[in-house]
């Protein structure tokens, strides 16, 4: 058995079935998520589980810690991508590859739309999450969250450089939820990648810079409150880890009552 993966259900069950009364569930398997709480690709992953369906027990890798990152690690994910996702015999590591994976395994209708421009808008804008928002949400965390935990202040500087070039892209998506629910109007991959990124500008003390921003604002609201994509009876948001969780390097599972 994987050193990595020794936790949760999946692992104290991995020769028999389980369940309330010893059957299979729907999913038949629990996944395992391997990431970090401050890690906005980890709670995308988080995320697509509970939109999904999925059961998914959850698992720290502290990357602040230089001496976690073992052969092991570096064998499963080769160019260090976090997080790992393994299910029964299977591994596959970074946000992409599992999301995909994840959305597949899932219960319920396919995420990605069937029109093919609503496709390419889904894959835009979550072009620009990645591209052009996460790497400067990544330096607001690095600093006001986790910079602390190594007894290291911020570096203010930094924080105001990062928001800076976070202005023109929250404007642009500002401006596109202006006239719709959701990003290109129904819940999409989209979503999954804004919403991980909005939510540590929250955690990270951002609030204000946010709200700014009326739409976005009305539009998180909402991902707040919005229950399982596939139909269960679960919130993504109340999984999702707060500045406290982040700071005690603690990941919630999934776990799915209603099939």
């Amino acid at each position: 058995m994987s050193e990595l993966f020794a936790f949760g259900r999946a692992a104290e069950n991995s020769d028999v079935s389980y369940g309330s009364a010893g059957d299979m569930k729907k999913t038949q398997y629990v996944l395992q998520l391997l990431g970090f709480p401050g890690h906005a690709d980890t709670i995308k992953c988080l995320i697509t589980a509970v939109e999904m369906g999925l059961e998914t027990d959850s698992a720290v890798l502290d990357i602040l810690d230089s001496n976690v990152k073992n052969d092991e690690y570096n064998q499963l994910s080769p160019f260090d991508m976090l997080p790992i996702l393994k299910e029964a015999d299977y591994y596959v590591s970074g946000a992409l590859g599992i999301m995909s994976y994840i959305e597949a395994r899932g219960l319920g209708t396919r995420l990605p739309p069937n029109n093919v421009g609503l496709l390419a808008k889904q894959n835009y804008w979550s072009d620009i999450a990645c591209s052009d928002v996460g790497p400067h949400v990544d330096a607001i965390v690095q600093q006001v969250v986790l910079a602390p935990l190594s007894n290291i202040g911020p570096d203010e500087n930094v924080i105001q450089q990062a928001l800076a070039a976070l202005s023109a892209p929250l404007v642009a998506l500002d401006n596109e939820l202006a006239n719709n629910e959701y990003i290109i109007g129904k819940y999409s991959f989209a979503d999954i990648h804004w919403s991980a990124y909005i939510h540590l500008l929250y955690e990270a003390s951002q609030a204000d810079f946010i709200d700014k921003h009326s739409n976005i604002k009305r539009w998180f609201d909402l991902i707040r409150t919005r229950k399982s994509f596939s139909g269960q009876n679960i919130i993504a948001y109340d999984l999702l880890p707060k500045l406290g969780d982040i700071q005690n390097k603690q990941l919630n599972s999934v776990v799915i009552d209603d099939y």
